[in-house]
């Protein structure tokens, strides 16, 4: 399963790079605070949906849910979607709407009036932006066929209330860590720029790293996603590159 560029990157929290022996005594290493970025454009999609039977009883919830699980697999086989594609990600029985079966009000009175069976799916995919369209109407034809947008939970929001509250496609990178290590190299790069800089009145020194400690990793947008409106949980959705950020200290030493 390919690794999601989320705001779950916030728990790679340190780096420790030892490279050469730590400064002697009489001498003050140089201490860098500086900012690393790297970005990318989407290279996957996830196409997000949930399927809904409700019933009686839980027989007929689950056999009106298959009925819309075939006619949706049948409109992604068209459009030539691999069954290793399709990954269950949840799967949930809810009672509907207690009543009282009696005029005692007591937890052990209160029964269902009927049950919703509900399964939520993954569908991941190759995207760029030349096959921006084609991925669209695949998330029509999918909802067409009865299926519905995926909730999310209020934690995955953070503290944006505003946003809606659901999903339907979301984009990511394949390989996130290595868009992280971009960053940290870029900010690796900027820090002995300004060793060397700083060195340049003693004349011609060696710079050694002893140093590099990642403080916060940082990603922008958070993510990217398409909602049925088509919009993202802010606003209109824009094709753009997933941008991440580090902060780090670099320690240098010279001789």
């Amino acid at each position: 399963m390919k690794v999601r560029l989320l705001v779950t990157l916030t728990l790679v929290s340190f780096v420790g790079l030892s490279l050469a022996q730590p400064p002697s005594q009489t001498q003050v290493p140089l201490i860098f605070r500086v900012a690393g970025e790297a970005q990318a454009f989407p290279e996957t999609a996830v196409l997000k949906f949930t399927v809904v039977g409700e019933g009686e009883t839980l027989s007929k919830a689950q056999e009106q849910l298959q009925q819309i699980e075939q006619a949706v697999f049948k409109v992604l086989e068209k459009f030539g979607v691999r069954k290793d594609q399709i990954g269950t990600e949840r799967f949930a029985i809810v009672p509907l709407q207690p009543s009282l079966s009696s005029g005692i009000p007591s937890p052990i009175a209160l029964r269902p009036l009927g049950y919703r069976v509900q399964r939520g799916y993954g569908v991941t995919m190759p995207v760029s932006v030349e096959t921006l369209d084609k991925l669209l109407h695949i998330a029509d034809a999918v909802l067409q066929q009865g299926a519905r947008p995926t909730v999310v939970t209020e934690e995955r929001y953070g503290y944006y209330p505003e946003r809606m509250p659901y999903t339907l496609i979301e984009f990511m990178v394949r390989d996130p860590d290595r868009l992280v290590q971009q960053a940290m190299d870029d900010a690796l790069s900027r820090a002995k720029k300004l060793a060397e800089q700083a060195t340049q009145h003693i004349g011609k020194v060696s710079l050694k790293l002893v140093r590099l400690t990642v403080s916060n990793i940082q990603t922008f947008p958070e993510r990217r996603t398409i909602t049925p409106e088509g919009r993202d949980p802010i606003g209109t959705f824009v094709w753009q590159p997933i941008r991440v950020v580090v902060q780090a200290e670099v320690s240098f030493n010279y001789e």
